[in-house]
């Protein structure tokens, strides 16, 4: 039944397309997402770029995630209308993530799709890695809506990373541009980074009392009853703080409900909102505490200590597969209960630094100086027709 679906969805959806095609392409650059209503990080330095070293390019933002209600799905129509006009008419298109009409549409066959996904490194296993598994989608679903097609280009954090996300992508791996992402500049620049802490700082200026801070950024569960034991450990975790010596900040994911909580003298003096990211936070942190969460990367760019919260480990591991092995390969320090984190933290406890030189090598190679230069430049002769496939994973 669903690839009768499917199929009926492509021809009709193709048919809507081939008016959009009529449209005259121009020398512009989409950039299109469902994961935020705004453009991540990876978008906003790579737009910043065409605007200032390529103003004779156009740029197209459309980020709109698609509501959960029946009426905000109607209404998603027409973004899809919108993406389609942008899709028919831009030389190139940069995605963050899954976009089915990216994948389902029948393109212009001068139009270039690059796909820089809205996780750093290879983790948690996904997309076709998990095809009807435990969180993924059936293989009838991903045949019918041609999950994941249609991609010229994919960045990668690290060579070790191609070969996974080429079998979650379906995708060859000569496809694939292992230099790095967009994002990795803004992490490694300590310039940037330190406004960024004074703007944490002037949010919640209580953070700034000389203590070191603890970040907490456990990843989402989707299960009612992981859901509940994810709540209950982080109020255990809170509690059992040591508020004379640390303080904490807890930012729970984007799916869940994007809040963080701020905890300075104790468990019951918290300030809350949605100013900033984890990645942000870890710009005032001394010490990441997190997960299953690709933030590992984030906190390796930024030379953090990293603890692994896993009370759940076992269980978690089993029903979603990781691409590395998750007891061994991280750079990181493991404990099951509150107890054990703090105790680890409180001992300065970490790895060895050739492990961290390794891990970095492998997933996190930021391989120049600026890569969103690269990116721009890459952009810039696909936009002329004359990309030549120079930094193209080799095996």
């Amino acid at each position: 039944m669903i690839n009768l679906l499917g199929r009926i969805f492509g021809v009709l959806i193709n048919f809507v397309y081939s008016f959009f095609k009529l449209n005259k392409t121009k020398n512009q650059v989409a950039f299109i997402s469902r994961q935020s209503e705004n453009p991540s990080l990876d978008f906003q330095y790579l737009i910043d770029e065409i605007q200032t070293n390529y103003p004779q390019y156009e740029v197209v933002v459309l980020c709109k995630m698609i509501p959960a209600s029946f009426g905000g799905k109607i209404k998603y129509v027409g973004e899809m209308f919108r993406q389609m006009k942008a899709l028919s008419q831009s030389k190139v298109v940069v995605l963050d993530g899954y976009c089915i009409l990216a994948s389902v549409l029948n393109h212009k066959k001068d139009l270039k799709i690059i796909q820089i996904w809205h996780a750093l490194g290879a983790f948690k296993r996904f997309g076709k890695s998990v095809l009807d598994m435990p969180g993924g989608k059936s293989s009838a679903t991903a045949n019918a809506f041609k999950m994941h097609r249609n991609y010229d280009l994919i960045a990668t954090s690290g060579d070790k990373c191609v070969p996974f996300f080429a079998e979650a992508f379906g995708q060859p791996e000569e496809k694939f541009i292992p230099i790095g992402i967009p994002r990795m500049d803004y992490l490694t620049d300590s310039g940037k980074n330190a406004k960024v802490a004074q703007n944490v700082y002037s949010v919640y200026p209580e953070l700034d009392n000389g203590k070191k801070t603890i970040l907490y950024v456990p990843t989402f569960r989707d299960k009612p009853e992981d859901i509940e034991a994810l709540h209950k450990m982080t109020a255990d975790f809170v509690s059992k703080v040591d508020y004379s010596k640390y303080n904490l900040v807890v930012k729970h994911h984007v799916v869940d409900t994007n809040f963080e909580e701020v905890y300075i003298d104790s468990s019951q003096n918290v300030f809350h909102g949605e100013h900033f990211s984890g990645m942000d936070f870890m710009c005032v942190s001394d010490f990441v505490v997190t997960d299953y969460s690709s933030v590992i990367y984030e906190a390796v760019l930024k030379n953090l200590p990293i603890y692994i919260f896993c009370f759940d480990g076992e269980r978690y591991l089993d029903e979603r597969g990781f691409y590395i092995d998750f007891w061994h390969d991280i750079p990181a320090v493991y404990g099951k209960t509150s107890e054990e984190i703090l105790s680890l933290i409180d001992s300065n406890t970490t790895v060895e630094d050739e492990k961290i030189a390794q891990f970095k090598t492998d997933y996190v190679n930021k391989k120049f100086d600026s890569i969103t230069h690269i990116y721009g430049e890459i952009i810039d002769s696909l936009m002329r027709g004359e990309y030549d496939n120079k930094y193209n994973y080799k095996a």
